[in-house]
């Protein structure tokens, strides 16, 4: 009776000399060590990379588009990234005058603010004045007030680390574009002949939900935007044009980002009076709702076709592995996985 194809291995295995198996054992744990400790120190190259990817495959669509008709695929990224430059420096140069005089305005009203915050009953159970003053004078020790500058020191040196990553990202982006079609095809030649049109089908509509979503949800961030402003120009809500560009990028962060950005607009309206507090609380409650069950179902049903549960489920777990990153690329990822178990695992299984 012939032997199982297994059998051979489990033989060798089983003669392999105790000291050949501890050391192939230990040369075995040394990779595994070595790879997470690679991973670990690599996290922020990583992390740049999956973002630069994601980015380069939403904007892939729209010069996608623009090579379909006829175009360069060198002018259409020229165009793309000037006209990019373009909406940029212009919304930057909208915001910096409302930006400066909101600004302005805090400074002017600060001994206003001191003012009422010293009379009020909350000072008046700290002693009033002299003892909010007596506490400030034991917190302002040399030594605190080193521990502070340390603080600020190191956050400094977080937000320009912040700012070449940032840098870098948009270059990795701009390579990616460029060597899009090559990286793609190669990709593709990983997998053997008979396999490369279901993988390249497969990575199409993968890339193809990637970029709607990436699309859709800046379509929506944009719209929260400047829904935001209108309603904190018309309640006189201050910093408006601060406060809106925040929530339009909170509300990239799916499920919870929105939450966040009514809880900041919020706590500012309360600055103003109670009721604008709460006029701006049930501005986003409703906003809120109707972007859920709305705005976001309708813009996103035909890019990624995800559930509520599906969707919430996968933020939570991308949150929980990999921080504000994961939560933003949960949903496309679970997309992509959804997509490769409908066109390979399900159909194994329906003809096992």
């Amino acid at each position: 009776m012939a032997d199982k194809p297994g059998l051979p291995l489990r033989r060798s295995l089983s003669n392999t000399p105790p000291l050949t198996a501890g050391i192939l054992f230990g040369a075995g744990l040394a990779v595994v060590t070595a790879a997470v400790w690679a991973v670990q120190e690599l996290g922020t190259v990583i992390t740049a990379l999956i973002v630069a990817a994601f980015l380069a495959v939403g904007l892939e669509r729209i010069i996608g588009g623009m090579t379909k008709r006829g175009m360069p695929r060198w002018l259409a990224m020229t165009l793309l990234f000037l006209g990019v430059v373009i909406v940029f420096c212009g919304g930057i140069a909208a915001i910096i005058p409302a930006i400066a005089r909101e600004s302005a305005e805090f400074v002017d009203n600060v001994p206003g603010y001191y003012d009422t915050f010293m009379h009020s009953q909350l000072a008046d159970r700290f002693g009033g004045e002299d003892g909010l003053l007596k506490r400030a004078e034991g917190v302002l020790t040399a030594g605190n007030m080193t521990k502070a500058l340390g603080g600020v020191a190191g956050g400094v040196a977080s937000f320009f680390g912040g700012l070449v990553w940032t840098v870098t990202t948009i270059l990795l982006t701009i390579f990616i574009l460029a060597s899009y079609v090559q990286l793609r095809r190669g990709m593709v030649r990983l997998f053997a002949a008979s396999q490369r049109e279901q993988t390249d089908r497969i990575i199409e509509g993968i890339l193809r939900q990637i970029g709607a979503y990436l699309i859709g949800a800046l379509a929506i961030g944009a719209l929260a935007g400047i829904s935001s402003w209108i309603f904190m120009a018309i309640v006189d809500i201050p910093y408006g044009a601060l406060l809106a560009l925040l929530v339009a990028l909170l509300d990239l962060i799916p499920q919870i980002g929105a939450t966040i950005g009514a809880v900041v607009v919020t706590l500012v309206a309360l600055a103003v009076s109670p009721m604008t507090a709460v006029a701006s609380a049930i501005f986003f409650v409703a906003y809120q709702q109707l972007e859920n069950w709305v705005i976001y179902p309708t813009v996103m049903r035909s890019a990624v076709k995800v559930s509520n549960l599906a969707a919430i489920v996968a933020v939570l777990v991308g949150g929980t592995l990999f921080g504000v990153v994961g939560i933003v690329l949960s949903v496309p990822i679970y997309a992509a996985i959804r997509l490769i178990a409908k066109e390979i695992v399900i159909p194994r299984l329906d003809n096992s």
